[in-house]
């Protein structure tokens, strides 16, 4: 580094060219307008510090040049926001340091970038790096600097904080005359400072005046719509507005009586604006549409525009073609007659000839294992449906302790259930067994499961498919009578077929008889003395098949 020497003309000259090649830059944007002047600022730094490297600070006695006191640093920049926090700047930095009897200075005109994010509204960080040329008495040589800072946000207009910054002055390698300068290692000039960096910026709304941001001719002060042109239709009561079409249907809302609704493909020629009225939206207008509210849907009725075909008992045979008009055609629909159930006058669940097998349309059957797929009656009826179960109207009976069924009568019971089943195959069943309150409780649970699931199976090996049958135990838990009478637990020792539907769910207890109904007419289940071997009562009946 050189003394006393004055390169301030060089400099200026030097400096004087960056800031011409960064205005050439920007004159090139597209958008160097007065909104350009907002991402322009000025700053002004300053600082003192000292020389880091060794030969530099060592006294001239002992062959250094002796800048061992503080020096000042001065620099004042020009910064253009690129975009974000990215700034492009030309920069004029001044060192001094002093000597004995003397001043070194450098002053060097230099280019860099420098990043400066918002730290919220605090303030900006910042960090940047600049090269340029440094003069130094006579000398020219490479200089750089870099820089690392916060400013606060004092007002809109005025950042200023602490700022360190450090700069390296090049040796050159040959003098003048291109002979080798045998230069100390260290003989590069480094050095840093710590001050403040004080920065002048125009904030963006202060150059609003000069500005027209949608470029429709109303600059900014005026305009009402800043961001949106005015148009070929401009709002008369709005300065710099377009007027406006809320729908976008083409039509403006000074003339639209729908503003909020698109007019649409058919649009009401009696309401300007407004499409056609169809509230229930099956594309027939509501001034053609027999049921407005109603949607016409995959099946139009063709004698009533904008109707569906009506099915009013819900069976999913249109009325024009439903020669039951008001009756469901049901799980069993007639063959004969198109949206009818099958007929079944007496309601035995065997279908009337001459679709169905019943020779006796009028006598119900009689469930009693004797004919009963021909729907006459003929004897006693061993079971019968009523009301929400299959009520049996004889006892089914088990070995004492056991699930193993036993007697003619018992067997003669469950067949007069099957041909129920298979004459109403509609029907679900939960089969559930009883038993009295005598003995240990989870044991009679126990049993009178076993004798329930016992029951089921008979059903499904004669026929009955498994998933139209439940089977549970309630052991003593529901009794039909209270008490620990004989005739209670009689009455209570049962097995009832409960017809599964959302009212009576499978596995609920179902334990109403009949008013007036004694033990046989609801179904009893009577435990019987083992039978001895070689009678009839110890052995399974095989059902005869019809």
């Amino acid at each position: 580094m050189s003394r006393g020497s004055n390169p301030v003309g060089k400099s200026t000259a030097k400096f004087a060219g960056v800031v011409a090649a960064i205005a050439a830059v920007l004159s090139a944007a597209p958008d160097a307008d007065a909104q350009v002047i907002s991402r322009f600022a000025l700053r002004l730094e300053g600082g003192v510090g000292t020389m880091l490297a060794e030969h530099q600070r060592t006294a001239t006695t002992a062959g250094g040049l002796g800048y061992d006191g503080l020096g000042i640093q001065g620099t004042v920049r020009l910064g253009f926001t690129i975009v974000g926090p990215l700034v492009l700047q030309a920069s004029l930095a001044n060192w001094w340091f002093p000597t004995d009897g003397d001043t070194g200075r450098v002053l060097a005109p230099m280019g860099g970038l420098r990043i400066e994010p918002r730290i919220g509204t605090v303030g900006r960080l910042f960090v940047d790096g600049n090269v340029g040329w440094a003069f130094t008495g006579n000398d020219e040589r490479l200089t750089f600097d870099a820089g690392l800072g916060f400013e606060f946000a004092a007002t809109r207009w005025l950042g200023i904080g602490p700022a360190l910054r450090v700069g390296m002055v090049f040796q050159d390698s040959t003098d003048a005359l291109g002979q080798v300068i045998n230069a100390p290692n260290d003989s590069n000039a480094l050095f840093w400072s710590g001050g403040l960096s004080l920065t002048l910026r125009v904030p963006e709304d202060e150059v609003a005046a000069v500005r027209d941001t949608d470029n429709d001719g109303v600059m900014d002060p005026d305009d009402q719509c800043v961001d949106t042109p005015q148009g070929d239709h401009p709002d008369p009561s709005r300065r710099g507005c377009p007027i406006a079409d809320t729908d976008g249907d083409g039509v403006y809302d000074n003339e639209d009586l729908c503003v909020n609704e698109p007019a649409g493909a058919a649009p009401d020629p009696a309401r300007r604006g407004c499409p056609t009225s169809d509230r229930d939206a099956d594309g027939v207008p509501d001034a053609e549409d027999q049921c407005p509210t109603e949607p016409q849907g995959a099946s139009p009725d063709p004698s009533r525009r904008g109707c569906p075909r009506a099915d009013t008992d819900h069976d999913g045979v249109f009325d024009d073609e439903d020669q039951c008009v008001n009756e469901p055609a049901g799980a069993r629909p007639s063959t004969t007659r198109r949206g009818c159930p099958a007929p079944d006058a007496d309601h035995d669940g065997i279908i009337d000839q001459p679709e169905g097998p019943d020779r006796c349309p009028t006598q119900p059957e009689t469930f009693n294992g004797r004919d009963d797929e021909d729907g006459c009656p003929d004897g006693e009826s061993l079971a019968v449906t009523e009301g929400n179960s299959i009520r049996i109207l004889q006892q089914v009976n088990f070995r004492t302790d056991s699930d193993q069924i036993v007697g003619r009568q018992s067997f003669q019971v469950l067949d007069s259930v099957i041909s129920i089943l298979r004459a109403m195959s509609n029907l679900r069943v939960d089969v559930q067994g009883h038993t009295d309150d005598r003995g240990d409780a989870g044991h009679n649970l126990d049993l009178s499961n076993r004798r329930a699931l016992s029951v089921r199976r008979y059903l499904v090996e004669h026929g009955i498919t498994e998933d139209r049958l439940e089977g549970h135990g309630f052991g003593p838990n529901c009794p039909l009578i209270p008490g620990s009478s004989r005739a209670a637990r009689s009455a209570n020792r049962r097995v009832q077929f409960v017809i599964v539907t959302a009212e009576t769910p499978a596995g609920r207890c179902a334990n109403a008889a009949p008013a007036g109904s004694g033990p046989a007419a609801i179904g009893i289940s009577a435990p019987v003395e083992e039978a001895p071997a070689g009678r009839h009562g110890g052995r399974r009946h095989r059902r005869r098949h019809h």
